[in-house]
């Protein structure tokens, strides 16, 4: 059995099929690899966000915990005054001074409470604005994971 020119032709032409096809499919693999190292990437990138942001959101809530803890001071200090105020009026028959000065006082506490009372609600607002938008970009991630 002798090999003729034609055999190692073709051969050749095998070999170089071949390669030509390994080569395609690293290349696909390459651009494959590529594309999950940008996906990784930008998951790392979208859990650094949202790290950050859940910092934020932590400082917000303790600045709400903060500031209901004030107007739980300021209710309970305008409660008080309001009951010492009802003693006052019930034991001296004509102590208007010291009951309008109390008033005067429990007006600027109600007003502090007023104020405080809308920061709460436009916190609370942002607060659960904020919760919505991490549900929504959690349940995104979970999606891209399963995709």
């Amino acid at each position: 059995m002798e090999i003729e020119k034609k055999d190692i032709i073709e051969v050749g032409e095998a070999v170089e099929a071949l390669g030509l096809m390994m080569e395609g499919e690293l290349q696909r693999i390459d651009l494959q690899l590529s594309q999950l190292s940008k996906s990784i990437g930008d998951v790392l990138s979208q859990e650094k966000n949202l790290e950050d942001e859940i910092y934020e959101l932590k400082n917000q809530i303790q600045e709400t915990k903060e500031l209901l803890e004030e107007f739980q001071a300021v209710v309970s200090r305008t409660e008080s005054r309001i009951s010492e105020l009802q003693r006052t009026w019930q034991d001296e028959g004509d102590s208007t001074s010291e009951i309008k000065d109390d008033f005067l006082i429990i007006k600027k506490d109600l007003q502090f409470i007023r104020s405080d009372l809308k920061e709460i609600l436009e916190s609370r607002e942002y607060l659960d604005k904020k919760l919505k938008d991490f549900q929504n970009r959690i349940d995104g991630l979970e999606r891209e994971r399963f995709v």
